[in-house]
């Protein structure tokens, strides 16, 4: 009997991803947006610079034009790190949708799920 050919397989892999867990290369979404925050939250440290006490205010919600005072060509900088990590390619019109570090977020998995 070839176990991993029957339902208990597929009620396996299915639950481990559900409850959050890897099965090879699957991740759940949460797991992958989790991660895809760590990269996000490194690269606007790097291109912004930030020092200790701005780092400690960092999240999700920060907009990083107004908390941060995020230049033209912090911006620039910021979104030429992110296509770089992530292999992606973010044009005009949409970078200026993204205001805060959620917003990266939520685009980043959308490209990478349409993809």
């Amino acid at each position: 009997m070839r176990f991993w050919h029957g339902p208990w397989f597929l009620f396996l892999v299915y639950g481990c991803v559900m409850e959050g867990g890897e099965v090879g290369n699957l991740k759940s979404d949460d797991a992958v947006l989790e991660d895809i925050k760590s990269k996000v939250m490194e690269a606007v440290i790097g291109c912004l610079k930030l020092k200790d006490e701005q780092k400690q205010v960092l999240s999700g919600t920060t907009n990083l034009a107004k908390d941060f005072n995020l230049d033209s060509l912090d911006f620039v900088d910021l979104i030429m790190s992110l296509e770089e990590k992530f292999s992606i390619e973010i044009t005009d019109e949409e970078a200026q949708g993204l205001e805060t570090v959620d917003d990266i977020c939520k685009y980043i998995h959308g490209k990478s799920k349409s993809e």
